[in-house]
């Protein structure tokens, strides 16, 4: 084969790879985990600053996070329900490993009388644009994860995103 082909060839597998069409990209699915804690009472308070602070941070400086939730049962609340969502399973993981959630683990550790991680496989996802209640406060932080697709699929989260805190919000 002449050098003049194999060139041809070359360029011809280049430009395909290059313009995104010979590899097409499979729309990635967020990474959904649910915890299931039981926070010593003594320490309720202590625990509950420590993980709104992690939490605040978390949403506030990492792409991948997408969504941290919180709750607690109403006639037992040092039994906590969270529901965290993540761009996908790598950004999970790298949530793990940042300074903010270290500090958490190493301050609660001695708070946290059980834990139960549920591994999930998300069936549908859906959100209203603007939730909350008449009059009041709501403060929603997003930041589109770059990249198209990842941006798409924010946007099909949380159908239109929010940049800014919304300040009031429509009667419902």
């Amino acid at each position: 084969m002449g050098t003049r082909r194999l060139l041809k060839i070359g360029g011809a597998v280049l430009a395909l790879l290059l313009s995104g069409d010979a590899v097409a990209e499979e729309p990635r699915v967020p990474y959904v985990r649910i915890a299931e804690l039981e926070i010593d009472p003594a320490q309720l308070e202590s625990y509950k600053a420590a993980v709104k602070e992690e939490m605040e941070t978390s949403v506030r400086v990492e792409p991948g996070v997408l969504a941290i939730y919180a709750v607690a049962e109403k006639d037992n609340p040092s039994r906590l329900r969270f529901f965290e969502m993540y761009a996908d399973e790598a950004a999970y993981k790298a949530h793990r490993e940042t300074t903010h959630y270290k500090k958490y683990a190493g301050a609660t550790k001695g708070m946290i009388i059980s834990r139960r991680l549920i591994e999930t496989v998300p069936i549908q996802l859906s959100a209203k644009k603007k939730w909350g209640r008449p009059g009041r406060a709501l403060v929603v932080h997003t930041r589109p994860y770059l990249g198209s697709g990842r941006v798409q699929a924010l946007r099909g989260l949380l159908r239109t995103p929010l940049t800014r805190p919304v300040t009031r919000c429509p009667r419902i």
